[in-house]
């Protein structure tokens, strides 16, 4: 990537980011003290009509981490962390049942797919792909915000973390940016960043390996349901709402935002060849990690006939990334390139969420909001409806995705159980709501973080095309559920 991208992309501190640091600082300093009042407070009240003792403790932990996870008062992974002491101690559960989350197939699989997103960094193949892409479509200001919308669309089914994929962007993205001599705040720059951030999130949605929160999904799922919800399937429903939602977002941008520079065509094509021809031929090392990916990813969507696991396949693709004489990375590599602490909190989530089930406090919680919201007898695709505006709009108080996935599915299959209806049927969309349309506010994400910390964004530029963006996903999705999906069984 260009020195100029990796100067740019040094954040600037801006008063509105002060003032949200000293907000997430006065969160942390009342985030334990919450936590623990609100775990106190369920412990000591009488145990409801129709919940367990066990699910009473469990409801009294979910209140405690459900806080933490809010406020951050202490790292995430130390939060998800917690749960394994805290729920032996209290006697909810083994240590044994308590680790299970840790140990879970999704686990596994970001594990093998953030190795394999490392290889494609580390060969530049990634960034290949990308100048490939710009220079195809054009060095026009909107040309530019499309390749970037179509870099993230192919860079989804490449690289499984869309902090990742705002990482391998956004340096090109501001190189752009100064060759127009959009230095400042503008227009121009407005647009190219939320389509970076926004795009990103949204296609997310439609891949099961492209951002966390959908591989936690499908782990609630199979152990709810016993169903595991395979690659392929996962594209079939996801995809096209997720590829239309992609489109709509950045047609969007362009009428919120539209361009407000003149096209230096010759000097940003000629700054697009020379990267790329910086690059050289392909290497090697970057055929043999298309090689693996484009093996693993063929397996992935024949798994319907193949009948082999998901987790399987990628970490066996893994392996042959490291194997003498074909390998293109080492351990040390490895070890820099997997996100530990969303493991952690994947892993950790997994295994509260698993407890809420087990212990019939997921399904207790569930059957109250479900009355209090007067769902009763209401038809399935009402239900469903319902669930994704309020996913939808909680992403407001949620920072990350993945903590938001673990805290509220086991409460979605637990509706899915009270209102009778298919576990898939209810958590899907759910998920993929939580994992592709964190959009209303900057903090929802951290790639939307990172590109506000470059000092070109104000923190009100995120609503006015993130509420229409999640209210548009809600219809689509609801459409989806009313036709698309139900014409392929899915209910």
């Amino acid at each position: 990537m260009s020195s100029l991208g990796h100067q740019a992309a040094l954040p600037v501190r801006t008063d509105k980011q002060s003032s949200q640091h000293g907000l997430d600082a006065a969160l942390k300093r009342i985030g334990v003290p919450i936590a623990l009042l609100a775990a106190v407070a369920i412990w000591l009240a009488p145990t409801p009509d129709g919940l367990s003792v066990a699910g009473h403790k469990a409801l009294a932990l979910f209140g405690g981490i459900f806080a933490l996870y809010l406020t951050e008062a202490i790292p995430l992974a130390v939060t998800s962390l917690l749960i394994v002491p805290a729920a032996a101690l209290s006697g909810i559960t083994s240590v044994r049942g308590a680790l299970e989350g840790f140990s879970s197939s999704s686990a596994y699989l970001i594990v093998g797919a953030f190795i394999l997103a490392t290889a494609m960094v580390k060969t530049r193949l990634a960034e290949r792909i990308t100048y490939l892409i710009l220079s195809a479509i054009g060095s026009a200001p909107r040309r530019i915000t499309l390749g970037v919308c179509l870099v993230n669309i192919v860079l989804a089914f490449l690289v499984p973390s869309s902090t990742a994929r705002t990482a391998i962007l956004l340096p090109e993205c501001l190189s752009i940016l100064a060759l127009y001599g959009a230095t400042g705040r503008s227009t121009f720059a407005v647009n190219l960043l939320l389509t970076l951030t926004m795009t990103n999130a949204t296609i997310g949605a439609g891949i099961l390996t492209a951002t966390v929160p959908n591989p936690v999904t499908v782990e609630f799922v199979a152990k709810a349901s016993g169903h595991t919800i395979s690659y392929a399937e996962w594209l079939l429903y996801g995809f096209p709402p997720a590829l239309l939602m992609t489109f709509a977002t950045w047609a969007l941008i362009q009428k919120v935002f539209p361009v407000d520079v003149d096209p230096a065509q010759a000097d940003i094509d000629g700054t697009i060849r020379t990267n790329l021809a910086g690059l050289g031929r392909m290497s090697a090392a970057e055929w043999r990690t298309f090689l693996v990916f484009s093996l693993v990813t063929l397996l992935w969507a024949t798994q319907t006939f193949t009948q082999f696991d998901t987790t399987v396949v990628c970490l066996a693709g893994v392996v042959l990334l490291f194997l003498p004489g074909f390998g293109v990375i080492t351990w040390e590599d490895a070890n820099k390139g997997v996100s530990w602490q969303v493991l952690l909190v994947a892993g950790g989530g997994i295994s509260l969420g698993d407890i809420l089930l087990k212990t019939g406090a997921a399904a207790w919680l569930a059957n109250a909001i479900f009355h209090g919201l007067g769902l009763g007898g209401a038809s399935t695709l009402v239900v469903i409806v319902v669930v994704m505006f309020i996913v939808q709009y909680l992403h407001v108080v949620f920072v990350g995705t993945t903590a938001m996935a673990t805290a509220l599915l086991p409460i979605i299959l637990g509706m899915a159980g009270t209102a009778q209806i298919d576990a898939v049927a209810l958590a899907l969309p759910a998920g993929m709501i939580i994992g592709g349309y964190p959009l209303l506010m900057f903090y929802n994400t951290l790639p939307s973080i990172i590109v506000h910390g470059t000092g070109r964004l104000r923190v009100s530029d995120f609503p006015k095309v993130g509420i229409v963006i999640c209210a548009l996903a809600c219809l689509v999705y609801a459409l989806c559920a009313a036709t698309y999906w139900r014409w392929l069984g899915l209910y």
